[in-house]
């Protein structure tokens, strides 16, 4: 049976990300080389948190802060979105049996230290690999 891993929507090519561009800083996001890689040997899932818990795209950039998840020009608090996401995310990957997932690293989503869909993978049990 094909492993089904889990694959950032935006390390797709997808223009999801809160600008809606596929850059970060200047370069392309993702490594192409290794989605391709894992698209031969995997079901790839995937998925955005952020659009999945209801933001739009473009969106404000946002930060994590403890538990709490606001707009970098602190004039909002997303946190309920993120977790819905986030949580809406893992259900996918439960009913799919993800154990693996490929995510933004320095996302406040994503990141599996400091994002809360990275967090919430690891503490259900799925390895998160930061692209």
């Amino acid at each position: 049976m094909t492993e089904t891993i889990l694959v950032s929507l935006c390390l797709l090519g997808v223009p999801c990300r809160y600008h809606g561009q596929m850059y970060r800083m200047g370069h392309r996001i993702g490594r192409p080389a290794l989605i391709e890689k894992l698209q031969k040997t995997c079901n790839i899932l995937p998925l955005c948190g952020e659009q999945l818990g209801g933001l739009p795209t473009p969106r404000p950039p946002c930060k994590v802060v403890g538990d709490t998840v606001i707009t970098k020009d602190g004039t909002q608090d997303v946190t309920c979105e993120y977790q819905r996401g986030a949580e809406l995310v893992l259900e996918q990957c439960m009913r799919f049996g993800v154990k693996r997932a490929y995510l933004l690293k320095d996302s406040p989503m994503c990141d599996r230290d400091n994002g809360v869909l990275g967090r919430l993978l690891q503490e259900n049990g799925i390895w998160v690999t930061r692209v």
